[in-house]
């Protein structure tokens, strides 16, 4: 990677529309709570994703839990909802 590419991953960045979300922004600012509105959207980004788990994670959790459960037969509702989710999962 030359100087200019890292210089430019690292130092990117993007314009986004707050709407109402921006006189928070800016309060949290003004509070002394961050130095600058970059500060507080890239602090309220980083709490989103710490807070969703990744997919591998999910999955796992999902298969944790499907091994501590009972066994039960599959209803045609739960042969619907896995079809729906197979089909959103391809869509992607």
């Amino acid at each position: 990677m030359t100087n200019t590419a890292l210089l430019s991953y690292l130092f990117s960045s993007m314009n986004i529309t707050l709407g109402k979300l921006n006189g928070w922004v800016k309060d949290q600012v003004k509070h002394g709570d961050y130095q600058t509105d970059g500060e507080v959207v890239r602090e309220a980004v980083r709490r989103m994703k710490e807070s969703q788990p990744s997919e591998p994670e999910s999955w796992q959790r999902m298969m944790d839990e499907a091994e501590q459960s009972e066994f039960s037969r599959m209803t045609r509702k739960d042969w619907n909802h896995l079809r729906q989710l197979a089909k959103a999962g391809i869509a992607k």
